[in-house]
């Protein structure tokens, strides 16, 4: 069964990386991941079950690296590391609710600017 699913959006940056001419080998030591990893993501044969996984470990690193973008787990897109720290330091509010979601996320978010600030 082909489901023709979207492709993630960091998977894209590693194809764009691969059609300038990088090999898969230097992909993998710029991202950390493994070869037979970046090579199976590029060939489109990595396990589906297994995919979930690797974009947890993954996705924000290879969007960071090739896009200097900050990958949002609430949006699961890449954004604009200045709108990240839009959204973290923006007011709770209380009268639109996809807003009082994203607010919510950013205050348990691994990636929050303010909160690693707080950590210094």
């Amino acid at each position: 069964m082909n489901l023709d699913l979207p492709e993630p959006e960091w998977i894209g940056l590693l194809r764009a990386e691969r059609a300038k001419g990088k090999s898969v080998s230097q992909i993998a030591r710029e991202t950390g991941m493994a070869r037979p990893s970046v090579s199976m993501l590029l060939s489109g044969t990595y396990p589906a079950q297994s995919l979930d996984l690797c974009t947890a470990r993954h996705a924000a690193r290879v969007v960071q690296i090739y896009q200097d973008r900050v990958l949002c787990p609430h949006l699961r897109t890449a954004i604009a590391k200045a709108a990240c720290r839009a959204h973290a330091e923006a007011p709770m509010s209380t009268s639109h609710p996809d807003k009082l979601s994203h607010w919510r996320a950013c205050r348990a978010c691994a990636v929050n600017p303010i909160a690693h600030e707080v950590l210094k």
